[in-house]
Protein backbone atom coordinates (compact mmCIF):
# COMPACT_ATOMS: atom_id res chain seq x y z
CA UNK A 1 0.00 0.00 0.00
CA UNK A 2 1.14 3.58 -0.74
CA UNK A 3 0.77 6.07 1.51
CA UNK A 4 -1.31 9.05 0.48
CA UNK A 5 -1.34 11.64 3.37
CA UNK A 6 -0.10 11.75 7.11
CA UNK A 7 -2.05 13.64 9.44
CA UNK A 8 -0.36 14.76 12.66
CA UNK A 9 -1.73 15.58 16.10
CA UNK A 10 -0.81 16.04 19.74
CA UNK A 11 -2.69 14.32 22.50
CA UNK A 12 -1.68 14.06 26.42
CA UNK A 13 1.72 15.22 25.26
CA UNK A 14 2.72 12.28 22.66
CA UNK A 15 3.10 13.21 19.04
CA UNK A 16 0.49 11.18 16.89
CA UNK A 17 -0.21 10.81 12.98
CA UNK A 18 -3.21 9.48 11.77
CA UNK A 19 -2.08 7.54 7.86
CA UNK A 20 -4.17 7.08 4.78
CA UNK A 21 -2.86 4.34 2.78
CA UNK A 22 -4.14 3.29 -0.64
CA UNK A 23 -4.20 0.57 -3.08
CA UNK A 24 -5.90 -0.04 -6.35
CA UNK A 25 -9.21 -1.16 -4.60
CA UNK A 26 -8.63 -0.09 -0.78
CA UNK A 27 -8.07 2.80 1.43
CA UNK A 28 -7.10 2.46 5.09
CA UNK A 29 -7.02 4.63 7.61
CA UNK A 30 -4.82 4.15 11.14
CA UNK A 31 -3.05 5.65 14.00
CA UNK A 32 0.14 5.99 14.94
CA UNK A 33 2.87 6.72 17.65
CA UNK A 34 6.11 6.50 17.04
CA UNK A 35 6.45 5.26 13.76
CA UNK A 36 4.63 1.93 15.04
CA UNK A 37 0.86 0.97 15.51
CA UNK A 38 -1.05 3.37 18.41
CA UNK A 39 -3.59 0.70 18.53
CA UNK A 40 -5.22 -2.51 16.32
CA UNK A 41 -8.01 -0.34 14.72
CA UNK A 42 -7.93 0.19 11.44
CA UNK A 43 -10.85 1.50 9.15
CA UNK A 44 -11.08 0.37 5.72
CA UNK A 45 -12.73 1.41 2.55
CA UNK A 46 -13.68 -1.01 -0.62
CA UNK A 47 -13.29 0.97 -3.54
CA UNK A 48 -15.08 -1.01 -6.53
CA UNK A 49 -12.72 -2.38 -9.20
CA UNK A 50 -14.01 0.00 -11.97
CA UNK A 51 -12.73 2.81 -9.43
CA UNK A 52 -9.55 4.33 -8.48
CA UNK A 53 -8.77 4.55 -4.72
CA UNK A 54 -5.90 7.41 -5.52
CA UNK A 55 -8.42 9.44 -7.42
CA UNK A 56 -11.19 8.77 -4.59
CA UNK A 57 -8.75 10.04 -2.45
CA UNK A 58 -7.99 13.44 -4.31
CA UNK A 59 -11.97 13.71 -4.22
CA UNK A 60 -13.18 13.07 -0.79
CA UNK A 61 -10.27 12.03 2.15
CA UNK A 62 -11.85 10.21 4.26
CA UNK A 63 -12.23 12.59 7.06
CA UNK A 64 -14.53 10.94 9.08
CA UNK A 65 -11.90 8.14 9.29
CA UNK A 66 -9.55 10.31 10.49
CA UNK A 67 -11.27 11.66 13.24
CA UNK A 68 -12.76 8.48 14.28
CA UNK A 69 -8.76 7.45 14.45
CA UNK A 70 -8.23 10.46 16.54
CA UNK A 71 -11.11 9.52 18.61
CA UNK A 72 -9.95 6.20 19.10
CA UNK A 73 -7.15 7.32 20.90
CA UNK A 74 -8.62 10.32 22.75
CA UNK A 75 -11.01 8.30 24.40
CA UNK A 76 -8.82 5.37 25.22
CA UNK A 77 -10.47 3.15 23.13
CA UNK A 78 -8.27 0.33 22.91
CA UNK A 79 -7.23 -0.08 26.09
CA UNK A 80 -10.71 -0.80 27.03
CA UNK A 81 -10.83 -3.70 24.80
CA UNK A 82 -7.48 -4.90 25.62
CA UNK A 83 -9.09 -5.17 29.09
CA UNK A 84 -12.32 -6.89 27.91
CA UNK A 85 -9.95 -9.47 25.83
CA UNK A 86 -8.09 -9.96 29.02
CA UNK A 87 -11.34 -10.61 31.19
CA UNK A 88 -12.00 -12.87 28.46
CA UNK A 89 -9.51 -15.05 28.20
CA UNK A 90 -9.82 -18.99 29.20
CA UNK A 91 -7.71 -20.25 31.51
Amino acid sequence: MELFNSIPFTFEGEDFEIRIFYDDVTINVASFLNGYPANGYRYQVKIPNECNAKKVLENYPVPELVEKCKSDIQKKTWGKLLKVIQESKVN
